[in-house]
């Protein structure tokens, strides 16, 4: 009985010490490899702004579309057509319902650039990218895991308190963006990878 006891006790803590090697095996540089590898990526998405502003919160829906190296593009059909393209450092801004369209470089707008590079850079795996505007923070295993970037670039602190990604595998599945007014956004994502 007693030989018995000590091998289950032998099994448990083994088990217990490769699970928690496992999962310290998965870090920043694991994460970004992982999503490095995504060429492209397509997705349905539903988004919830909570704004003091509003009286209740507002919900769009669109698609997502990511290909590699740096073009991203978000399209809302609902509830108002809009579509916004990132590619070569350029944001194309294109809003029919107010009949209104711009395009303006992120360099000249490190606040926007900031924000843009929270999505693109980590649907990238490009961790350069991130350090540049965050402290970024990885925890989870590979089969769910949560990436946190909290401002360190000035500028940007004074739109975003908190962007938290969270994913399995390459797939990201939702963003939460904190703002520094504690306005906030949550975007839940059906990804698609190819």
């Amino acid at each position: 009985m007693r030989a018995s006891a000590e091998l289950a006790l032998v099994v448990w803590v083994t088990a217990l010490l490769a699970s928690g090697s496992a999962a310290a095996d998965f870090d920043k540089a694991a994460l970004m490899q992982l999503l490095a590898s995504v060429e492209r990526a397509s997705a349905q998405f539903v988004e919830t702004r909570h704004s003091a502003l509003l009286t209740a919160p507002l919900v769009s829906r669109g698609t997502l579309v990511y290909k590699r190296p740096d073009r991203l593009e978000k399209h809302v059909s609902f509830p108002f057509e809009a579509r916004m393209v990132l590619e070569r450092g350029q944001v194309t801004i294109d809003n029919p319902s107010r009949g209104r369209k711009m395009t303006l470089s992120i360099e000249n707008a490190p606040g926007i650039a900031g924000l843009v590079e929270s999505i693109r850079a980590t649907r990238a795996g490009d961790l350069g990218a991130l350090e540049r505007f965050y402290k970024v923070d990885v925890g989870g295993s590979r089969g769910a895991w949560s990436l946190r970037l909290r401002p360190h670039d000035r500028e940007l602190a004074q739109y975003v308190n908190a962007v938290t990604v969270q994913g399995a595998g390459a797939r990201i599945e939702r963003i939460e963006v904190v703002e520094a007014s504690g306005d906030r956004s949550v975007m839940e994502i059906d990804e698609e990878l190819k």
